[in-house]
């Protein structure tokens, strides 16, 4: 009896001691690696949903967040170190070889000027080709890729009453930092004041920082350049007439004599169908870009 007693009580303890062990382990203290968050925290093994890594491993994901977190709070390193970005403008794609269109009074007594295409990050470094203060026009040189240029209507061929679209980077307050896309219509074209400047008027909700951006048709072929918004004020003032939202566009064939003077290659056509509003954004938006003058 007193032998089968015992090896009762052996047979007991063999369980016991493994249940006390697997308790001990469950409220060891462990480093617990959330992955998803990727953060290390000291808690009990029970707690722990994560993976178990040791004290060296623990300090190099530590280390690591440390250095992220210093490379997020630190400013980006200037473009143009000394200088600012005093203003902006839009611009638009003209050639492959990075070419780019805007108006002379954008670039017009910056230090240096930048360029954003509209999928891009941040702005890189351009040069000015050249310039023409009368013709209100300038052509860049980018130095990133260039992925989409524009297409000119050929032959131009504008009515009043036609469909156009804006697409720039506008100032509501702040600078868009996406592209905005704005329709209207050709408001005056065969006035004879306009066509001597070599521009024409549309009616269209155009704002600073507009300028120099594209003004296309319903097919998507760039027909102008924006170049300023009528004086609301002045206008009443001058005439008693209240005209709002009237744009000022370089007409399309005064462009191409300017690229054709700096021997910059384009391109030109008119054989797409009409296209809704959302491909016409799609397509400009590739070849838009935000112009910065830096003083």
């Amino acid at each position: 009896m007193k032998f089968a007693l015992l090896l009762a009580v052996g047979l007991f303890t063999v369980p016991f001691q493994a249940m006390a062990q697997e308790k001990s382990d469950r409220l060891k203290i462990i480093n617990c690696h959330d992955v998803e968050r990727n953060i290390v925290r000291r808690t009990a093994l029970w707690k722990c949903k994560g993976d178990t890594v040791s004290d060296s491993r623990a300090q190099e994901i530590k280390e690591s967040r440390i250095r992220r977190a210093r490379g997020k709070l630190q400013p980006a390193k200037a473009l143009f170190p000394g200088l600012r970005m005093r203003g902006s403008g839009s611009g638009f794609f003209v050639s492959r070889d990075g070419h780019l269109l805007t108006n002379h009074h954008v670039i017009d007594g910056c230090t240096r000027v930048s360029v954003k295409p509209s999928a891009a990050r941040g702005h890189l470094a351009a040069t000015v080709i050249g310039a023409d203060q009368i013709d209100d026009l300038a052509v860049l040189e980018y130095s990133g890729q260039t992925k989409a240029v524009a297409k000119f209507r050929k032959p131009l061929d504008l009515q009043v009453g036609d469909r156009i679209a804006v697409i720039g980077h506008p100032l509501h307050g702040l600078v868009a930092i996406k592209p905005i896309f704005v329709t209207g219509k050709v408001r005056d074209f065969q006035k004879d004041r306009l066509q001597r400047m070599g521009r024409f008027a549309i009616d269209a909700d155009i704002r600073r920082g507009n300028s120099g951006g594209p003004v296309i048709d319903d097919r998507g072929y760039v027909v102008g350049v924006v170049s300023a918004k009528i004086n609301t004020p002045v206008v009443f003032k001058r005439t008693g007439e209240v005209h709002r939202d009237i744009g000022i566009i370089i007409r399309q064939d005064r462009a191409l004599r300017f690229l054709e003077r700096f021997s910059i290659a384009y391109t030109g056509g008119d054989v797409r169908p009409v296209l809704e509003d959302k491909v016409l954004f799609d397509l400009a938006y590739a070849f838009v870009a935000r112009i910065g003058c830096w003083k």
